[in-house]
Formats: C-alpha cells, structure tokens, sequence
C-alpha cells in the first residue's frame, strides 16, 4: 500500500499543486466544547462547595477562566505574525509555484488561527457566564480588554485601551460604539434589584448604551457590570491608576470618564468619588441621574 507521502507525491505529479487544506482541525468534530469549558468552573464551585476552601472558590474560578483569556492573546499574537508573514509572500510573489504554495499554506494557518481564536472566545463566554452563576460577581480581565463573542456576553474594555485607539483609531475592536453611560455608587451599596431596575430604564431609552465604571470590587458598580454581563451592554472599565496618582487616582479617572464623552451618568449612594462624578458631569452640563437618595 502506498504511504501518505507517496500518495501526495503523486496527486502533485498528476494535478500540480491544488488548495491547501487547514490543518487538522479538532473544531470539524461534533464537539460541545462551551459547555465542557463552562463545566470546568461548575465543577470547581462544586468541588469547593460547603467545605472549609469555599471562600477560595471565586479566586481560582477567575483563574481558570483566565487561562483561556490568556490563550486568546497568545493566538492572536500568532495570528499577527501569520499576517506579517503573508503581506511579506504577497509582496515575493513571482509567479513561482514554489512561492504561490507558501503563500496558501500561510493563508491557510491564518484562517485556522481565525477560526481557533473564535472557538476560545466562546469558550471563555460560557466560563464567564458559568463564574457569574457561581460566584454572582462578573468575570473581568485584571488588565486589558476582553472582546464580545457573538450572543453570549458583552465586552469589556479597559479604558487605555479605550484611549489609546481614540488617539490612533487602531484598535477598531476595543472601540464600543453608541452613548456612553457612567455609572458610579458605593462600595457598600448592596440593593442589586434597585441598579438592574435603574439600568434597564436607561437602556430602554438608549438601546445601544455603552456602559462605564470603575471596575469596583464590590457594591453598586459590580451590580452595574453584572447588570451589562447579563443584558449582554458592552462595558469600559475606568480602573484608578493609583501608581500613578496615588490618592487622587479615583478623581483623575472621574476626568477621563467626562473626557470620554458621557451621554449620561446614573449615580447611587456613595463616598466623595460618585459625588465628585456627579459633580464633574453637572460642570461639563451632562444630564446626572441620582438615585436611591443619591445626591
């Protein structure tokens, strides 16, 4: 019987060079990968659940779901360097079969990585979505940006990269368009209901809203992401930049969201950094909506 490698000799021989097939590729297969990753943080919770370690449980289901973030900024540093090298074969090509044959395989990787990236997008949705249920707090990057996968959760972007691609307009993806709405309350703040209430009014009139906060850890502005996880509202996170500022941080983030161009600010009971918002956006004349006895 002839080898793989004959038999490809030989169709070469007969045919010339013809496609080339992507890589074997484990996505062909009938495989529920976003449900076995989103089992992974299930598991987790479950494994933890009752015992002495629970309180561990939300840390390490970040971690995990961190795992495949961090694989999607490996894949698309790939996919940049396969881009690269492309343009470059574009740019040789000298009608050659030798330098055709290069460029398609190239072509070929490069749609491959395409189509792995957005497999790991998914799975990473439906483990954010799996972290929420489990731990009710919504799954976010320490740093940097996560981008929307289609019809499972929204984005959530970090305002330098927000900024950076204002000032070079390269960061398309990073980019949420529609009204920017900011949010800001206390972090002892704990009526959930009140913000998904609030929140859902808003959208009502801004179906495209583009939701932004400090990223808080805990209080209203983690109702406020939750809120965006689950309406699926895309999100830029204004995280203090304390090494920077020290104790002004929280002000000089209060600035950028006004610099951002706000369409509107809704405001719960807090300390002097909501009121300081509030504040700003009366000064910049945008429309401030305080709630829950907020002044």
């Amino acid at each position: 019987m002839d080898s793989p490698t004959a038999r490809i000799c030989d169709d070469l021989a007969l045919y010339g060079p013809g496609p080339i097939p992507i890589e074997d590729d484990p996505l062909s297969e009938e495989r529920d990968f976003d449900r076995s990753a989103a089992g992974f943080v299930v598991a987790l919770h479950d494994m933890f659940d009752g015992t002495a370690l629970e309180r561990h449980t939300e840390d390490l289901a970040w971690s995990l779901v961190n795992v495949f973030h961090r694989k999607i900024d490996r894949l698309e540093r790939d996919l940049g360097d396969n881009e690269t090298r492309q343009r470059t074969l574009i740019d040789e090509q000298d009608g050659s079969e030798i330098r055709s044959v290069e460029l398609e395989r190239e072509t070929a990787k490069g749609q491959a990585l395409l189509e792995h990236i957005r497999a790991f997008e998914d799975m990473r949705a439906a483990m954010a979505d799996a972290f929420q249920t489990v731990t009710g707090s919504s799954w976010k990057p320490r740093s940097g940006s996560r981008k929307a996968a289609p019809g499972l959760t929204s984005a959530i972007v970090d305002s330098r990269d927000f900024s950076r691609a204002l000032v070079k307009r390269e960061l398309a993806d990073h980019l949420p368009e529609g009204p920017k709405i900011a949010f800001g309350g206390g972090p002892d703040w704990l009526d959930i209901d009140a913000v998904y209430l609030v929140l859902d009014k808003v959208r009502g009139r801004y179906p495209d809203m583009v939701l932004c906060h400090g990223g808080q850890a805990r209080g209203a502005e983690v109702a406020a992401a939750a809120w965006a996880e689950v309406r699926g509202v895309a999100q830029i996170v204004f995280k203090p930049d304390f090494a920077k500022h020290g104790k002004a941080a929280p002000f000089k983030r209060n600035d950028m969201m006004i610099a951002a161009g706000l369409t509107g600010v809704v405001l719960f009971p807090g300390n002097g950094i909501p009121l300081n918002l509030g504040q700003k956006a009366d000064k910049a004349r945008v429309t401030v909506m305080r709630c829950g006895g907020g002044r």
